[in-house]
């Protein structure tokens, strides 16, 4: 299923973004461009949901109702996870809505707009990074962005606004806050399991006086360590801005106020399909 959609203005849209562990998604009653300078959630309504245990079955039934007696809405989707997961999504579709309605499957191109792809090779840059991207030059055009987003991989994204245009450069990609931390609970003896959430209520620490708190300030300080390192050479070109989203950020975030200033999101990459849809 996939077609150009069009008339967006005057219908809904269902914006999913289909990660490696979770679906989330958002409902526009009506798609319009953002007004630049804002950094918004442009959608009345959002969730998440596992790609298990019944979670796709009950996304379906929220957008059933979201529709109502209302028209088809038209559908953006980007998938990291594969085509296993694609073929369930299209099903839910169907089943949500009593018929297949128009969905644009989204792919990294070349450019989009005036931001242009600058990685080697374009198609070969995650979707979710490249509309994360899209999404966060159109709503902040006029200057250069450290794109973060902090899920089950942490990656850091840069766009450039130089003389040849807005371009996004290229980024990093490390394991995830949560990767971290539970890696080293299966990979070494003895040493407790934590999470995301523990990382954030220890805090970053210089060093700690038990393993528990080693650990979440440890794997915290690496995260930050590589977020402060992209945005000191990103910031010796001219201004720029730290975005950061994810399910991490809350537990990145007062890790990086000293050094970082950052604005929080619950999810670029909605952000970007909703300004494709309404471009």
């Amino acid at each position: 299923m996939s077609a150009g959609v069009d008339g967006m203005q005057d219908r809904p849209a269902l914006l999913i973004d289909i990660g490696n562990t979770r679906l989330k998604w958002a409902w526009c009653d009506r798609v319009e461009p953002c007004t630049a300078g804002t950094l918004p959630t442009p959608w009345r309504e959002s969730g998440a949901v596992a790609h298990a245990d019944g979670g796709l079955s009950q996304a379906a039934a929220q957008w059933r109702a979201l529709r109502g007696d209302g028209p088809m809405p038209a559908v953006w989707i980007t998938n990291v996870a594969g085509p296993v997961i694609a073929t369930a999504v299209d099903n839910i579709l169907a089943d949500a809505f009593g018929a297949c309605p128009q969905v644009e499957w989204v792919r990294s191109t070349a450019a989009h707009g005036d931001l242009r792809n600058g990685y080697r090779e374009p198609t070969q840059l995650g979707v979710d990074r490249w509309v994360s991207s899209i999404g966060a030059h159109a709503c902040l055009p006029g200057g250069n962005l450290l794109i973060v987003t902090a899920g089950t991989a942490t990656t850091l994204d840069v766009v450039t606004v130089g003389a040849d245009g807005p371009c996004f450069e290229g980024g990093l990609i490390l394991p995830g806050l949560s990767l971290m931390l539970g890696t080293l609970a299966r990979n070494t003896a003895q040493l407790p399991a934590l999470d995301a959430d523990d990382a954030g209520a220890t805090g970053l620490a210089t060093w700690a006086d038990n393993t528990h708190d080693a650990i979440a300030a440890g794997c915290l300080a690496a995260q930050a360590g590589a977020i402060e390192r992209v945005w000191r050479v990103l910031c010796a070109r001219g201004p720029a801005r730290c975005l950061l989203s994810g399910g991490a950020r809350h537990a990145l975030a007062p890790a990086l106020a000293r050094t970082v200033p950052v604005a929080l999101h619950d999810n670029l990459v909605l952000l970007g399909l909703h300004a494709m849809a309404a471009a």
